[in-house]
């Protein structure tokens, strides 16, 4: 191989060719990059020029072409790409040779340390750190691993397919989370712009806190999506060392770092506990909408006032032009239930809000009614 290695390799960097390899008309082979080099040395950099073999000294003409005239060497360069094939299986094999060697002393580990849970060798067992320590043929405790290592791998598999149906139910619980986002939007903006001016500083604080807690809400379920992933991934590492390990030294260093994991994953505590905290409660930002406020005395009975330009937004913050006083009372619990029952049923259809939900006692005092046309815009 060495011999091979010289023969394949460049006169000039003294390294193995790196393709394309040119030959002169002399024979001798060199790296294109390296051919260039000596051209510029040589002065040579007309097409017609000529210049001389740094190997034997002949005039080499160029003929009109350049250097990318002179030919390819097609079988040097297949030879080439086989060596170093070679030369990468000989390098894989002596580092799998010298992963089985004890870095201490040098020697085959051929024994198994039951006491620290790792390959040593019969040095370290007579006179080294593991002189007291129990141990046992490599062989068999490289049988006996990978008997439990299949164990392990069967129930993880189990455990894997055990949260699909989780895996399910956290993508329908995005799912109702998004649409629940959507349809307490759709109320904070309903009811929030049937109320007067100084209403509306409390709908862009909901929304925001409504937007924070989505997000936190959202996160918290993308952990749980992550969770589930988690022995999914483990397996495929573990199938992956079952089929694919060199040697049982490594089979046994990555067996202990894999049951580790797989002892925290199994003992872990799933995050996915309680579904309900994951949603959100239209009517805990619907109560803290109109928290403060009598709302019989505040609904707009034309589309006109309800749809006033967000610049009054301005003259509603103005101490001079307050756009209602908060009563401190409790809302209309007949309105609210009716309001609620609006918004939490999905897919309803447009109703006569107003109509239907007006307190009982104030059903007959005029203005605490309104044209169920607003809600429509």
């Amino acid at each position: 191989m060495e011999a091979l290695g010289e023969a394949l390799s460049c006169p000039v960097c003294l390294e193995l060719f790196t393709p394309p390899v040119l030959v002169l008309t002399c024979a001798h082979n060199f790296c294109k990059q390296c051919l260039e080099k000596i051209l510029i040395r040589q002065n040579c950099s007309h097409v017609n020029g000529q210049f001389c073999c740094p190997m034997c000294r002949k005039v080499i003409y160029l003929r009109g072409r350049g250097i990318i005239g002179l030919p390819r060497n097609i079988l040097v360069e297949s030879i080439l790409e086989k060596f170093k094939d070679e030369l990468e299986n000989i390098r894989a094999q002596e580092q799998n040779q010298l992963s089985q060697i004890c870095e201490e002393h040098g020697e085959n580990m051929n024994l198994m340390c039951l006491t620290d849970d790792e390959p040593i060798c019969a040095i370290c067992k007579l006179f080294g750190n593991h002189e007291h320590h129990s141990v046992a043929k490599m062989s068999e405790a490289y049988t006996a691993r990978k008997m439990t290592f299949i164990k392990d791998i069967d129930l993880l598999l189990q455990k894997s397919e055990g949260t699909v149906q989780a895996r399910k139910e956290t993508e329908k619980l995005i799912n109702e989370l998004l649409s629940s986002t959507t349809d307490t939007k759709v109320m904070i903006d309903t009811v929030g712009i049937s109320l007067l001016k100084g209403i509306r500083c409390r709908i862009a604080e909901l929304k925001t806190k409504l937007h924070k807690d989505y997000s936190t809400k959202l996160e918290k379920l993308h952990l749980v999506e992550s969770e589930t992933e988690a022995p999914r991934q483990l397996y495929q590492q573990m199938k992956a060392l079952l089929e694919q390990h060199s040697n049982s030294v490594q089979f046994l260093q990555e067996d202990k770092k894999l049951r580790s994991k797989m002892e925290k994953l199994i003992e872990g505590r799933s995050l996915y506990q309680d579904p309900s905290k994951y949603k959100i409660s239209v009517r805990r930002y619907f109560e803290e909408l109109i928290r403060g406020i009598n709302i019989k005395d505040y609904i707009s009975t034309t589309s006109d006032e309800m749809l006033a330009s967000t610049s009054d937004l301005y003259e509603a913050r103005r101490p001079e032009c307050p756009a209602f006083a908060f009563s401190g009372e409790s809302p209309d619990q007949s309105f609210c239930k009716r309001v609620l029952g609006l918004f939490e049923k999905s897919g309803s259809k447009e109703q006569d809000l107003f109509t239907k939900a007006s307190c009982p006692d104030c059903s007959s005092i005029p203005g605490t009614s309104i044209d169920s046309s607003f809600l429509k815009d």
